[in-house]
């Protein structure tokens, strides 16, 4: 066999050679960044909260433009100015949260901005067949007439797919495109991914989830710090040795050992929970369960099926219309956030930015907002500022948070360390009962592993944990029981360690259900040999 000496090697598909990004405040957000992704493979982008990646995939899509360095295209360079750029360089992005109109159906958000016309009218008819044959050329199901709001997230996401697909791109930007899909959703994705690639496209993704590197990516790449510091074939390497290169050390894996709380009295009692709406909608359904003290009761759901709703019964901001919660015998519920508060009652907000800090104020007001009216941070109806201080700065010693004082806006912080200071902040008024909600999304594996930690301390002291998360894997291994919920309601109850996060996925997407089934520490757990599928319409 003889080998040319004059072949060239294949140019990359995209490439970035020595290319940084220093914001105006003097961030450093990447550093040198070289990295290339081939024709046709699925490269991953992964590292901890902060690393750089998120601006990585905002200069390939015109969002932000690079300090120096070059990105190049089939070995040309690319200036990309805005998004527009890179849409008509063959580029789009599918965010982690899918912005789409909820009342439109899906051909209707697909073309939207590019729209079919006849005359001077959307032609709606075009842009359906043109919708639907874009569904199917990359094996993406999903009905063009169907309207959004009554898409399961799995379906959301492949809206979010084919817009990017009908505006002629061939390199595919994700961001944490699994965060919130059940397995069986995920290997949906998984296949159209892989769909995708064999139709010619190219794929790029960030994701935390180390699993998911090695089974759906062919190459990945590593930053920290916002430099690349490590790159490999996704087959080639481990989970632990991923993680050890994401993090920069050998990650221990956490060991939890289960709580058996059956014989217990209840901490929280929680019986008939229901929620109306105004427009009639009922999100929580007659739900009831109990949390012994020291025990984790984890929530497992397709996010918009009543655990925000029930978060916030039981963190006091939404009153039931129906049912009560009771805290060591005496109700909670209806009365109010600083009531519930008072009762010992802390809360973890699925969306930190928006719930869980004012993104525009310093660590330390953040770190004082859920006790500043108590002593030792108010005296006589006066703020104590050193105390303040003082508070804030224990706390991110106790914790570990990176930030270069107390006094900085949280918003500058990485996501896990802002995740940190909200959990040491409800940590900090030692609760009776913590509603932990997705406390580590999108968090970095070492972030979320300290964050885990803490949790399971908790639970040692004494507190009582609702646990509501979309990742699987973690209610595994934290939860002492878990209960799933479906369209409002409890459709199943397990003990930890007796199912899989494949056999949740069908409860969560109401392919089965237990019909009458409720999380009290006397009801009967879902065995899952007796499994019946779940019936259309339950009786209220």
């Amino acid at each position: 066999m003889s080998v040319s000496l004059n072949a060239t090697p294949a140019v990359p598909l995209i490439e970035l050679r020595e290319v940084s990004k220093r914001y105006a405040n003097g961030t450093l957000a990447n550093d040198r960044v070289s990295l290339s992704v081939e024709r046709g493979e699925i490269h991953a982008i992964v590292g901890e909260n902060g690393a750089g990646k998120s601006t990585v995939m905002k200069m390939l899509y015109g969002l932000e433009q690079p300090s120096s360095g070059r990105i190049l295209l089939e070995g040309r360079t690319m200036h990309l100015q805005q998004p527009g750029d890179a849409i008509a360089a063959g580029i789009g992005l599918v965010p982690q949260h899918i912005e789409l109109v909820p009342s439109f159906t899906v051909a209707d958000n697909v073309v939207l901005g590019c729209e079919p016309l006849r005359r001077f009218w959307l032609d709606r008819r075009r842009a359906a067949d043109e919708v639907r044959a874009t569904a199917e050329r990359f094996g993406l199901a999903v009905d063009p007439l169907a309207r959004v709001e009554d898409l399961s997230i799995g379906e959301q996401q492949r809206v979010g797919i084919l817009k990017v697909l009908y505006r002629g791109a061939r390199i595919v930007l994700l961001d944490e495109p699994s965060a919130v899909l059940p397995p069986q959703q995920i290997e949906a994705l998984f296949a159209a991914l892989r769909q995708l690639v064999a139709a010619g496209l190219t794929v790029v993704l960030i994701t935390h989830k180390l699993a998911e590197v090695r089974e759906i990516s062919d190459r990945f790449t590593v930053m920290r710090g916002g430099r690349v510091t490590g790159r490999a074939r996704s087959r080639s390497a481990t989970e632990a040795e991923i993680a050890e290169m994401i993090v920069g050390r050998t990650v221990v894996p956490l060991r939890v050992q289960r709580v058996q709380a059956r014989a217990a009295q209840p901490l929280v009692r929680a019986r008939d929970l229901t929620v109306l709406h105004r427009d009639g909608r009922m999100p929580l359904q007659q739900v009831s369960f109990d949390i012994a003290a020291g025990e984790i009761l984890g929530i497992a759901g397709v996010e918009g099926n009543g655990q925000a709703p029930l978060a916030a019964v039981l963190s006091g901001l939404e009153a039931p219309a129906q049912g009560e919660v009771q805290l060591d015998g005496r109700p909670v519920s209806g009365h109010g956030a600083r009531a519930a508060r008072a009762a010992g009652v802390a809360a973890i907000p699925e969306d930190r930015l928006h719930d869980g800090v004012a993104p525009g104020m310093s660590i330390i007001d953040n770190a004082m907002a859920n006790r500043y009216h108590r002593p030792p941070l108010s005296r006589f109806g006066w703020l104590d500022a050193r105390s303040a201080r003082e508070t804030a700065e224990r706390m991110l010693q106790e914790h570990g948070v990176v930030a270069r004082s107390a006094d900085v806006h949280i918003g500058s912080l990485s996501g896990g360390n802002m995740q940190k200071v909200v959990l040491a902040r409800e940590v900090a008024a030692s609760p009776r009962l913590l509603v932990a909600s997705q406390p580590t999304r999108g968090v970095d594996i070492g972030a979320a592993q300290s964050l885990r930690q803490r949790l399971v301390a908790l639970r040692d002291a004494g507190t009582a944990i609702l646990l509501v998360s979309a990742d699987l894997d973690e209610l595994l291994e934290l939860s002492d029981r878990i209960a799933v919920m479906f369209q409002g309601r409890i459709v199943a109850h397990f003990a930890a360690g007796t199912v899989s996060a494949q056999q949740l996925g069908l409860y969560m997407t109401g392919l089965r259900g237990d019909a009458g089934a409720a999380a009290t520490l006397e009801a009967p757990f879902t065995p899952p040999a007796q499994i019946t599928p779940f019936p259309e319409e339950v009786p209220a």
